[in-house]
Order: C-alpha cells, then structure tokens, then sequence
C-alpha cells in the first residue's frame, strides 16, 4: 500500500486576517466558504477540509472550538470531485465525511473534525475540481488544478558523504506543472535498551533548503546552498543524551548501509502562489493581500486547492572515502549519544 501522505493548511480565522478592517456586526449574513486540499497523484486517500466562516460577540478563538460554529452541517452542502480531460468532464463523485483523523490541539475545535475524502486514482493528465454546493440556495463555488508529475533524483546517485565540508550539489529533474521544491534528508537509525535489549526503531529529519526553491526553465534543478556536514550538528540538536541505550544506524540491508533518504517535495503555482502571499510580511507597511483559488459569484469562497507529488531516494553512508560511521562513532561531537558500528548491531548478518 502506498504511502498516504496528509496536508492540510489550516486557515488561522477569516477574523484574524482582516482584523484591520472594519467589520458592521448588523449587516445581513453572508455564507462564507472556506476549504483546504492539496492532492497528490501518488496517494491513496485524498482529502479535504470544508469550514465556514462565523460571527460572534463572544471570544473569538472560544467560538471557534465550538465544531458547530465552524463545520457546515452535513446535509447543507454537497461536496463534488470532478475529473475533466481536454476541458470535458469524464468523472464525477460525491464525496463522503470521516471523523476518524484526529485534529491537534489548536484554536479550532479538536480532537474531533470533520474530513472529506475521496479514494480515487488520479489521471496525472487530468484537471480536477473541487466543487462545494450550498443545498439552501443551489450556489456552488470551486477549485481547480492540474497534477504535479513525477520526477526522480539525479545526484547524489548512491552515497552520501556526511563529512563533505562543501556545498554539495543536488540535482533533480523538473515535474510538470511544479513551480516549487524543498528537499529533505532523513536519517534513520535504532536504539537498543542496554538493559532489556528492546529495540526502537528511530529517525530525525532536517530540511536541506532555508528557502524553497523556484523550478526553472532547464529539464533539470540544481542545489548546492546544502553542506553534508552540518547534518552532524543536527544530531546533537536532535538526538537526546541516553546513557541507557546504545545507538546503530538503521541500515536497509546489511552491506550497503543505506540508512539516509533524500526526498524532495514539489508544488505547484497554486500552493507557490498562495505560500507567497501568506508568508509573514516585513515591510513596514503592513498592508495583506489576500489569494484563494476558489471562485464565487459574489467573493463568498476562499481556501486552496492544490496539487504536490515527491520523490525519494535511499543511500548508504559513505564509509570508504567518507569513513562517516567513524565519524559518527568516534568523534567529539557525536561520541556522547553512544553510537555503536553497525556490525555490532543486533540486526546485522553476515547473509
């Protein structure tokens, strides 16, 4: 099965983002749509948050952890996922609800949400909209975006030198309608209790790019603001002190020690546009723009719908120009964290 990869981007409250303007408590009501997706191809499960905006003399974020203040009630709206190829349209689906995702704690009510889901495997030549139908009076708004393509990793091709004290160079190849990318690299490895032999099995993850970075116009990108090296220093940041547990690399198998992945995330303009604009702001004039993707008739619909897909790749230590699992034994900075060679593993064999 493959791996279902969930993405919301909350929104903070309509009241909040507009707290500069006035608001006239005595105009007549007006429903507000608010929804937030963003598909990617390769998943299993798709889904999509709905609110709708509220007023209250109350406290705001008190308001907001009221679920009936913020869900749409389940039969007012009609919630419809449509497939178009070639501007015709070649599916259509109703979406059901789930509240089996829990939400984190936050301002909005939690744990409990309510989420709309679809279990389609997406076309990556399709356009797919998002339409919400408001049942009272027939109105729908919507939102549309192509599909994020695959890629794949170019360099590095199978090692991953941790002592590099240099920029290094990451290359990818460019995904249709991908305007954005980040890249990140995990390391995995286990913790074995020294006193019952317990195994964890663990990982830490650092982002390698401080901004995201802009597709281009060559079939390739390029990175190389990343040095390997300060990784270590991630580790000590990450990795607690435990005098109890001794530490190995969680390699892939036994002789290549691929215990590292690199995966880089695309997005699309959408979700570029949209990240832009919502970034804090700071210029002294603090004048907001506002970007949603979701058309109305009469500007009663914001949110995003948008579209990433990823790329991974697994690679091994390298111990033999590199010698990185010395490093990680041995050295000052890592030697306090009880790393161990992973030939002394208990998950290591000689098969």
């Amino acid at each position: 099965m493959k791996n279902i990869y969930i993405f919301f981007v909350i929104l903070t409250t309509l009241v909040l983002i507009n707290s500069c303007k006035p608001v006239d408590l005595s105009a007549d009501f007006k429903d507000i749509t608010i929804s937030y997706g963003i598909i990617n191809p390769n998943d299993d499960i798709h889904y999509f948050k709905i609110y709708r905006g509220f007023i209250t003399d109350e406290n705001a974020y008190e308001a907001a952890l009221n679920p009936d203040n913020i869900y749409y009630p389940i039969d007012s709206i009609e919630v419809r996922l449509e497939e178009a190829l070639n501007g015709r349209i070649v599916r259509s689906a109703i979406l059901d609800t789930t509240t089996q995702i829990a939400k984190n704690d936050g301002h909005f009510a939690n744990p409990k949400q309510i989420v709309y889901f679809s279990d389609w495997q997406l076309n990556k030549e399709a356009t797919y909209r998002l339409v919400i139908k408001r049942l009272p009076t027939k109105e729908e708004v919507y939102a549309q975006t192509l599909l994020v393509g695959d890629f794949s990793i170019r360099r590095p091709m199978q090692n991953w030198n941790m002592n590099y004290d240099k920029g290094y160079k990451i290359q990818f190849y460019k995904a249709d309608n991908a305007a954005l990318y980040d890249i990140y690299l995990t390391f995995y490895y286990i913790e074995v209790d020294n006193n019952t032999g317990e195994i964890a099995h663990k990982k830490i993850t650092k982002k390698l790019n401080s901004d995201y970075i802009r597709t281009t116009t060559s079939s390739e990108i390029s990175y190389s603001d990343f040095t390997p090296k300060t990784f270590f220093t991630n580790f000590i940041q990450t990795i607690p002190t435990n005098p109890n547990v001794t530490r190995y690399i969680d390699a892939v198998d036994n002789k290549a020690f691929r215990c590292l992945r690199l995966t880089v995330w695309a997005g699309d303009n959408n979700y570029l546009t949209y990240r832009e604009v919502a970034t804090p702001n700071s210029s002294i004039i603090q004048n907001r723009l506002e970007y949603t993707n979701f058309v109305s008739d009469d500007n009663s619909a914001y949110g995003l719908l948008a579209s990433r897909n990823y790329c991974t790749l697994d690679l091994a230590l390298d111990n033999s120009t590199g010698h990185n699992e010395d490093t990680l034994v041995l050295s000052k900075l890592t030697k306090h964290l009880n790393f161990d060679y992973y030939r002394n593993s208990p998950l290591f064999s000689e098969n």
